[in-house]
């Protein structure tokens, strides 16, 4: 095992949102053409699977493809005001989509008054609200929802940035700031524009981190119903483009797979949109597949990309057992830590950090120093990104649960046996046993597990096959949540 080659090798961060190299080592599966040209508004993707990757490699892409896309990052979006806007014409889950529409027109406004001088009439008046409205607004879409207000059930806006001149002559102004009616005209307007331009470079509005604050809010039915009301203006906005053979404008939303399970459960009409998603999947059915996945192609070339003396080298030639220290001499590594993940690059990329630096620091990888390594990642997957993701569900119920789920074991366990131990918790849980057991697979806590006709375990998982819980087999805690559990 070569040391000094392996502390060269870069894996990336955890999170492509900030990533400094993503460029150089991406994998693209032809998401420009699946994403921007192809029948897609949504792209729906577990935690950690690489959603925040593909928005910025799109906008890169765009500029190669004399496009122009507007990425919107929510990681610091003011909710909180937003959720003071709702529209008292609109029924729940409805009520924000008159703020929605605002900031999606005007994000289309503010893109096409960057774009060159047209002889076009609809340019001509897109400009002049520009000037009139937005002025030099810099992130537009926190800054409408920061200086939107209601009043009388009404919501109004006063203009934006520094560049805002209210003696310039429009017809806007004979909407008296009003946002519905400015919406009325807007919509036409760049519905018109679209459709009598000479240019055929598109212009993609992206929203990111929709959900990046998930866990923060008091009042999660208010948030929902924020995203709901943003996805059916999107959704109908789109489609209000394609009725019209528009096809140089699009509105693409990045989403939780989990959020999205939520919204569905709250309203009914969300159904229409599966046509329009795409779902990153890095599953890998059958494990022995593993050196023809997605997974094990992102993790060789970020090793061949940050060294390249390694380009002749597979993982397991690269990371080599000291085979006198492991029971298992034939143990094929990089299979047996892509079992200690939820199959998601987020979680192989953190494991693989933490296998780096061990090894680095003690110049061989024997039983003791993997133990180790499983140890520190199965104690950040379940205390840092697995909490993340269920305290917002759980709440008050999630040390309980954790409680709970210590209980039940390491062994494979039937769902009689499980409601035995939840029982014996004594704490008032707000979801039944099948409930919770359901929820706990749909975050990857536990798996199914069946023998099969040769006496072989076999384990199906959300991560892994995305089948549904069975409450006819039997379960089990995934290995890295249980070493998390006893740390």
């Amino acid at each position: 095992m070569d040391i000094e080659k392996i502390k060269k090798i870069d894996f990336g961060e955890i999170d492509g949102y900030g990533d400094p190299n993503l460029e150089k080592y991406f994998l693209d599966n032809g998401y420009w053409d699946k994403i921007i040209d192809g029948k897609v508004f949504f792209v729906v993707g577990k935690k950690g699977t690489g959603k925040s990757s593909i928005y910025r490699m799109i906008e890169r892409e765009a500029c190669k493809k004399g496009c122009l896309v507007v990425n919107n990052d929510f990681g610091e979006f003011p909710f909180e005001k937003l959720l003071q806007l709702e529209d008292d014409s609109f029924a729940k889950p409805n009520q924000y989509q008159t703020i929605w529409k605002n900031v999606i027109y005007n994000l289309f406004v503010q893109a096409i008054a960057k774009l060159p001088a047209e002889q076009n009439e609809y340019y001509e008046e897109i400009q002049c609200y520009q000037k009139m409205f937005l002025g030099n607004a810099v992130e537009l879409h926190k800054e409408i929802v920061s200086k939107a207000e209601k009043k009388q059930g009404s919501l109004f806006l006063h203009g934006l940035g520094i560049g805002y001149e209210k003696n310039v002559q429009a017809t806007y102004k004979d909407c008296a700031d009003n946002i519905t009616k400015i919406n009325s005209t807007l919509n036409n307007l760049l519905v018109n524009y679209f459709k009598t331009t000479p240019s055929e470079s598109k212009i993609i509005i992206q929203f990111d981190r929709l959900d990046d604050n998930y866990n923060q809010y008091q009042n999660l039915e208010e948030y929902f119903q924020a995203i709901i009301s943003l996805f059916k203006v999107a959704y109908q906005y789109n489609q209000l483009l394609r009725s019209n053979s528009i096809k140089n404008a699009k509105i693409v939303l990045y989403i939780r797979s989990d959020i999205l399970r939520a919204i569905a459960s709250r309203d009914a009409e969300s159904a229409r949109w599966d046509d329009f998603r795409f779902d990153l999947n890095w599953n890998v059915n059958n494990i022995r597949d593993i050196y023809n996945s997605d997974l094990y192609k992102m993790v060789m070339r970020r090793i061949y990309v940050s060294c390249p003396e390694l380009a002749d080298k597979n993982f397991n030639e690269i990371f080599v057992l000291n085979n006198t220290t492991f029971r298992n001499p034939k143990l094929d590594l990089f299979r047996k830590l892509v079992l200690q993940t939820l199959f998601r690059p987020r979680d192989l990329i953190k494991l693989l950090q933490t296998l780096q630096t061990e090894v680095c620091k003690k110049k061989v990888l024997t039983e003791p120093i993997y133990g180790e390594v499983i140890k520190k990642y199965s104690n950040w997957l379940v205390n840092t990104e697995i909490a993340n993701e269920i305290n917002p569900i759980l709440r008050e119920d999630y040390p309980y649960v954790i409680e709970l789920l210590r209980f039940c074991g390491a062994k494979d366990l039937s769902v009689k046996r499980f409601i035995l131990c939840y029982k014996a918790v004594k704490h008032k849980f707000s979801l039944n046993p099948m409930d919770l057991l359901k929820y706990l697979y749909s975050v990857g806590i536990i798996e199914n597990t069946w023998k099969n006709q040769y006496s072989k375990y076999m384990h199906r998982s959300i991560f892994r096959n995305e089948g549904d819980f069975d409450r006819n087999l039997n379960f089990r805690i995934i290995p890295a949540v249980w070493s998390g559990l006893m740390v």
